[in-house]
């Protein structure tokens, strides 16, 4: 007898896998008669059931039951087989695509602005109420084109698969909900974009409005990155990123960095969301309304910064990008101290540089360690595919161990990389960089060499360069203050102060006679007197080389902490207090022709502001001792040094740079605390610029107390 052919319904087996093909059924599906024969089961409800109306199995049952029947048994004519009320399922409207339930939100929205507004026209002497608020907002300017995070916003980290994204954390609420809507487009966040970047607080604001996004169309695509700003306005701020941040064009190739911008986001090489956010928090510093509030708990930046660490640790977690992971968190080291955040600052730094030690930056082949073990793997990431990846690592590698090195240069904690475990290459020039040349190791000076901070490859050498050589003169400087007492109690050579003294100052246990202390002090001058030619002035081309600033001004700052605390203010003939002057005078110079510039201040960067401080406070001890030796000439000349420096410039960038106005608010501090209220007033005498020849010729060293006299220019 041929089988019936089963219908579409019907559950088929198969020999490899017999259930594997079935029709799943919900329990309400089956009969009553067949839960109870207990046929529900997965196994049996795949074979028999068939959700039929009766269902082959009552029919089956039925037909037997009439075919086995004792003789005068009465049997029902038809099956007994009833099943669950269930009401019929909806189908699905073919019409309802997201586009359309965009469009449906939209029109809600539009609905919910209109009601705002007529309540608006009803009470408009209202200004303080809520409704007004939002519908300032309404307009949709650039702070809903931003994105912009409501006050109960929250970054959670999820570990729903289903709704984690590739930056690890989701955002709460969302735009399915008319009230997140309405908190969305209502949000306090006002953002605008200043062509003049406005950092120093001069210049007027002048705020563009973006047009609206159809539809919200980016801001609702699935795949975006959750918490960045939509397509344009991202590139807007990561253009500002580069434009204004030192060194962002050495960490990041910015024409490659800019063309990923345009790839989908789901595609390999599009840029880690985790850089984005920094990105998005340091370019927004340089807007008009975003700058002042950039340390407020609540603004975009902040958020962004969250936003960042959490997709940090997202990629850390899955091992992802380890080196875009290196880059994100050399990014949010340098908003946390732009914005005078020095704890969180000072670990961001650490875990930056010991993030390039397991990715092998610093060391270059082939100075691996020689370790035969099999476990040994001198970087946990993949070798660099071409000569530019490999020169955006090492630049990466430099900047880490800049930044961290400048920082370490203002405090007394340890440092966090041993100069003995760099082994690295010096950086190629900006052009060799941008073209993507490769330059041979044997055309390039390695970090170990002796004489490397004096000894330069002219060919070779740019500003960057030179700013990496000058960390390492503060490397030193550092190290040595902070072991000393150690290896002096070691009883090492070097440190073994000269017995008969320096020149004019014939005392036994000077400091400064050590070989360590002199050799230090030797490299200073050294690299100073040898600078390329055309690396010597960071005004020569009408703008600022913001590297070459930094990088002499760097030295001039090692000077500083070598040697301020073993000067003798007040005698002539201590050589700390001629050295500390000389110095703190060679900054005010540069800051002199900086400020004699249209150059925007603020954005010369954090370290150059720490020099500039650390110059005023050398000042401001000097000002102590002429107030002491009652020289009205030298106060005057002090007073104004110390003013222009304090209100003049650093204060003027606090106005928008947090950790500026920081250093300001010390240095007033440490003026009243030393010199008294009366010489914290703005000076009437505002001091000329001065040749560098007239900072350096100094007839004497200090205020000496016999005889009164002070420090003379020739």
């Amino acid at each position: 007898m041929p089988k019936a052919t089963p219908s579409s319904s019907t559950a088929t087996r198969s020999s490899g896998a017999p259930f594997q093909s079935a029709q799943v059924l919900r329990r309400n599906q089956a009969c009553h008669q067949c839960r109870r024969r207990k046929l529900v089961s997965l196994t049996a409800l795949f074979v028999h059931s068939d959700a039929q109306r009766p269902c082959s199995t009552c029919v089956r049952s039925h037909a037997y039951s009439v075919a086995h029947a004792p003789p005068g048994t009465e049997l029902p004519p038809h099956p007994d087989c009833t099943f669950d009320e269930v009401s019929e399922p909806t189908v699905p409207d073919s019409q309802d695509s997201p586009k359309n339930r965009f469009e449906r939100l939209e029109n809600k929205i539009n609905e919910l602005e209109a009601l705002l507004r007529e309540k608006d026209q009803s009470s408009p002497s209202d200004d303080s109420s809520p409704s007004r608020a939002r519908s300032a907002a309404s307009s949709y300017d650039s702070s809903s084109l931003l994105m912009s995070y409501p006050d109960s916003l929250t970054l959670e980290p999820t570990l729903n698969g289903a709704v984690m994204d590739m930056t690890g954390f989701s955002i709460t609420p969302g735009l399915d909900d008319l009230a997140g809507v309405a908190a969305f487009a209502g949000s306090p966040f006002q953002m605008s974009f200043d062509d003049n970047i406005p950092l120093n607080g001069t210049a007027q604001s002048q705020e563009k409005t973006y047009p609206r996004p159809d539809a919200y169309g980016e801001m609702l695509n699935p795949s975006w990155p959750r918490g960045l700003p939509n397509h344009s306005t991202l590139r807007y701020l990561v253009e500002a990123f580069f434009t204004n941040t030192p060194l962002a064009e050495r960490m990041f190739h910015s024409r490659t960095f800019l063309a990923s911008l345009e790839l989908p986001s789901t595609h390999p090489k599009f840029p880690l969301p985790a850089i984005l956010h920094a990105m998005c928090a340091l370019g927004s510093m340089y807007t008009a309304s975003a700058a002042p509030s950039s340390h407020s708990i609540g603004s975009f930046a902040e958020l962004q910064i969250q936003a960042a660490k959490l997709g940090l640790e997202y990629s850390l977690r899955t091992t992802s990008n380890l080196f875009g992971s290196l880059q994100a968190q050399v990014l949010v080291s340098l908003w946390y101290w732009y914005n005078a955040r020095w704890s969180e600052a000072c670990v961001a730094f650490s875990i930056s540089l010991r993030l390039s030690v397991p990715c092998g930056l610093n060391v270059c082949p082939p100075f691996e360690s020689i370790s035969s073990s099999n476990m040994a793997r001198s970087s946990i990431i993949p070798a660099s595919s071409d000569a530019l990846e490999d020169e955006t690592r090492r630049n990466t590698f430099w900047i880490a161990y800049m930044m961290e090195r400048h920082f370490a240069a203002i405090n007394n904690f340890a440092m966090f990389l041993d100069d003995e475990d760099v082994c690295q290459m010096l950086p190629v020039r900006a052009d060799q960089f941008e073209q993507g040349i490769l330059v041979p190791p044997d055309n390039r000076q390695w970090s170990y060499e002796p004489g490397i901070v004096d000894k330069h490859i002219d060919t070779q050498i740019d500003s960057f360069g030179l700013q990496v050589k000058a960390s390492m003169i503060l490397s030193k400087v550092k190290l040595f203050n902070s072991r000393y007492k150690m290896r002096r109690h070691r009883g090492d050579p070097a440190l073994e102060p000269d017995p008969a003294g320096l020149p004019g100052m014939p005392r036994p246990n000077l400091i400064q006679s050590t070989p360590a202390f002199v050799e230090i002090d030797n490299s200073i001058k050294s690299f100073l007197a040898s600078l390329p030619s055309h690396l010597t002035d960071p005004f020569a081309d009408g703008t600022i080389d913001v590297s070459l600033l930094t990088a002499i001004s760097s030295a001039h700052f090692a000077t500083i902490i070598l040697h301020e605390g073993h000067a003798n203010i007040g005698r002539p003939t201590c050589i700390s207090s001629c050295r500390v002057l000389t110095a703190s005078r060679a900054i005010l110079n540069l800051l002199h022709r900086a400020y004699s510039t249209s150059y925007n201040l603020a954005l010369t960067g954090v370290f150059p502001m720490v020099c500039w401080f650390a110059a005023g406070r050398v000042l401001v001890r000097f000002l102590r001792s002429a107030i002491e030796a009652k020289s009205d000439e030298h106060i005057t000349a002090l007073q104004a040094e110390v003013d222009f420096i304090s209100r003049g410039v650093i204060s003027s960038i606090g106005e928008s740079v947090p950790h500026a106005r920081q250093y300001g608010k010390m240095l007033n501090d440490y003026l009243i605390q030393t010199c008294g209220k009366e010489y914290a007033k703005p000076a009437t005498v505002c001091p000329p610029p001065r040749s560098s020849g007239e900072s350096h010729q100094l007839e004497g060293h200090g205020f000496q107390e016999d005889d009164m006299e002070a420090p003379r220019r020739v």
